[in-house]
């Protein structure tokens, strides 16, 4: 495994680490400078190429969504190395159970998912979540792991059953994901693809512990569709991100 001083080593021009920002199983981020331009530099462990994540379809989706200006612009990528440089965007992270909330930025919150949700999923997409609920099958196979899985996967096939078509989502949307500058912007895409829209709503609500007064601030900019914003199909939703979140922290313990 190359080391970090031989992966800065191996990016063209002028690389320069600055801080840390994160340290994970899966990679370690950093705050750093490339060819005069304030970045974030993410290095991948091996553990990564074992995860259902693929880079080159993280890359070709934030390229494909640049236009709506809600995530940050790609500056270099290699994925044989794991790397991966995006350009820094300077804000604040959201609180959480924060009344500061107020209707406004609320409001901006449901329009910029709704931007994102509403773009066409892009053509030979992969349907990274899928493929993220395979690989944990395979590696929860431990009787009372299985048994969390099962639980989870037959909830999610209920929650389909409602009609709702598939949209480009996040699918991490967590209050670490969401940075605010005078709007806002969505962190790290390396689940994203098609998922049904109450995953996003779901996450973003159970992460930021929103009251049912602000969800109804968020629905609003989210063009008035009640239906993904009625208390009891969020509670369900946030039961699945509940199983969803402890299945994810054992399959990372045991690919680690």
């Amino acid at each position: 495994m190359q080391s970090v001083l031989e992966k800065i080593k191996s990016i063209p021009g002028k690389c320069i680490l600055e801080h840390e920002l994160s340290l994970s199983s899966i990679s370690n981020i950093y705050l750093g400078i490339l060819n005069d331009i304030q970045a974030v530099i993410r290095l991948d462990f091996s553990a990564a190429s074992r995860l259902a994540i693929d880079r080159q379809h993280e890359v070709n989706l934030l390229k494909d969504i640049s236009h709506l200006d809600l995530a940050p612009k790609v500056l270099y990528s290699d994925f044989s190395a794991g790397i991966l440089i995006w350009e820094y965007i300077p804000g604040a992270q959201l609180p959480v159970a924060s009344k500061q909330f107020n209707a406004e930025t609320l409001y901006q919150l449901g329009s910029t998912l709704y931007s994102l949700h509403s773009h066409p999923i892009p053509k030979n997409s992969v349907d990274i979540f899928s493929d993220s609920m395979l690989l944990y099958q395979s590696l929860l196979d431990g009787t009372s792991e299985k048994s969390l899985f099962n639980k989870a996967l037959d909830l999610y096939r209920e929650l389909l059953r409602d009609g709702t078509n598939k949209v480009l989502s996040h699918n991490d949307l967590h209050q670490g994901n969401l940075l605010w500058n005078q709007k806002y912007y969505f962190l790290d895409w390396e689940y994203a693809g098609m998922n049904h829209p109450c995953f996003d709503i779901a996450s973003i609500v159970k992460s930021l512990q929103l009251n049912q007064s602000q969800i109804n601030e968020m629905s609003l900019g989210y063009k008035f569709s009640n239906k993904l914003f009625h208390r009891d199909k969020l509670h369900q939703w946030i039961e699945f991100v509940d199983y969803l979140d402890e299945i994810w922290k054992i399959s990372v313990a045991k690919i680690s």
